[in-house]
């Protein structure tokens, strides 16, 4: 909260380069084993390490995950996760 008592705007552009660097391992993992699989895991995991964060770090949360309220993005992100876990596990074996 800021001194006048409205809520502070989200923090942290180390957020942003979290973020940037869980897409781009994402990627490398895809690029480097050539699987879409393991690339879905990858990323289903990186999505609920943000749910995660955006359920423990205090308000107004990080900047790169702070999209509306604190239960919403949780739920929306560990809503993805699963989503693209279970969509990955579906995916044929490459």
């Amino acid at each position: 909260m800021t001194e006048d008592g409205k809520l502070a705007p989200p923090r942290g552009d180390r957020s942003l380069w979290f973020t940037v660097a869980g897409v781009g391992l994402t990627t490398a993992v895809a690029t480097v084993l050539g699987s879409s699989r393991v690339a879905a895991w990858t990323l289903a995991v990186v999505l609920a390490a943000c749910a995660v964060a955006r359920a423990v770090l205090p308000e107004p949360g990080p900047l790169a995950i702070t999209v509306r309220r604190r239960w919403l993005d949780v739920a929306v992100l560990l809503g993805f996760a699963v989503l693209v876990g279970v969509l990955g596990t579906l995916l044929p074996g490459q």
